[in-house]
């Protein structure tokens, strides 16, 4: 069973319907911009589903910067954070995936 949702609750992860609502922008828009790698902000996959943490955002709303500060050493946790020039923690570069959608 599902719970109500209330305005005390906030979900961490969004829907791409409801960060398409946020952003202003279509839900179809949103999918098209993943699909083409071109999103800005992070996305979770679980099953079939596509998740979009608030916090991102609500960051990318506020005008803050969306990536952490150079001497934060965070390692991109999903392909589309890669990038081909970013060497992985063994020093060889981490190439990400040509897509997250089979054909």
């Amino acid at each position: 069973m599902r719970n109500s949702p209330t305005s005390k609750s906030l979900k961490p992860l969004l829907s791409v319907e409801e960060a398409a609502l946020l952003l202003g922008e279509t839900r179809s828009t949103l999918y098209r911009a993943i699909k083409a790698g071109s999103f800005p902000l992070p996305i979770f996959r679980i099953g079939q589903r596509i998740r979009i943490p608030r916090r991102s955002v609500e960051r990318l709303l506020a005008g803050l910067p969306l990536t952490p500060p150079d001497d934060a050493h965070v390692v991109p946790s999903h392909p589309s954070m890669w990038w081909r020039d970013q060497p992985d923690r063994a020093g060889a570069p981490v190439m990400p995936l040509d897509s997250m959608f089979p054909t």
